[in-house]
């Protein structure tokens, strides 16, 4: 399915917006993806020159890429240029702990990992996961801690940015990080939003650490996975068992 027009449809709605920039972030990688995975919100420095080029100039960059009736081709961005279609493009398949080894954080690399075992035909040395997945953010102000975190600008994006036709049209959807959507008894604003219905809970190898929920739409056609954050420690357990899921969803 070919999303760009309701993504310039998100893209004129958010330019029209009161709102600051760095709430109206629309997210990385792949708008023509068949699964969107969405943080708490980005870990990065709020005086740091990364923010600039990944949050607050995202929506610009978004509204430059659209304004031809086809992306460019996902594939072929060069390296030597950010791009929200393919940022940092050229990292390699390990983590980078300050020591400048060319690789990516701890959440980028599980989310390689994660694609290589729903597309095995994918393992290579580079993270190019951008090519098979959209991300964003509930939270679109970083911080390097959640306890930290400003979240002021969760409520608009739950309304105006996770609610659009087009967060709205991905068919496997990832929950990346427990606890910025109320859910209780009696209310569950997961499905309010994704339409979706609570099905099962898994804990792989039998550790609640690693536990996921798995919604479901009622005709079917999508999916929902919210589980605990996928960059801090990681099991291959949980990564296999919601590779499994995604995949024979996909194969159907």
């Amino acid at each position: 399915m070919n999303r760009i027009n309701s993504l310039k449809k998100l893209v004129a709605d958010l330019k029209s917006s009161n709102e600051k920039n760095e709430f109206k972030y629309i997210g990385t990688g792949n708008p023509n993806a068949d699964i969107l995975i969405i943080g708490k919100e980005a870990s990065i420095h709020q005086n740091d020159k990364q923010k600039e080029w990944e949050i607050d100039n995202n929506l610009e960059d978004w509204y430059d890429l659209t304004e031809e009736d086809s992306l460019p081709k996902i594939g072929q961005w060069p390296e030597t240029k950010y791009s929200p279609l393919y940022p940092y493009k050229g990292q390699k398949f390990n983590i980078d702990r300050g020591t400048n080894n060319g690789g990516t954080s701890p959440t980028w690399y599980n989310y390689q990992k994660l694609i290589n075992r729903i597309y095995p035909e994918n393992n290579d040395s580079q993270i190019n996961f951008h090519e098979k997945v959209f991300i964003t953010e509930v939270n679109s102000t970083p911080s390097l801690k959640t306890t930290e975190a400003d979240m002021t600008s969760i409520s608009f994006r739950k309304k105006k940015v996770l609610s659009s036709d087009f967060f709205q049209s991905f068919p496997v959807v990832i929950v990346s990080g427990l606890g910025y959507f109320d859910i209780q008894e009696g209310r569950n604003e997961i499905e309010e939003i994704f339409g979706v219905k609570f099905q099962r809970e898994e804990h792989p190898n039998g550790k609640k650490t690693q536990q996921y929920f798995y919604h479901e739409a009622e005709d079917g056609r999508k999916i929902l996975i919210n589980t605990r954050q996928l960059g801090m420690v990681v099991s291959n357990a949980r990564l296999d068992m919601m590779a499994k899921e995604i995949k024979n969803f996909i194969s159907e």
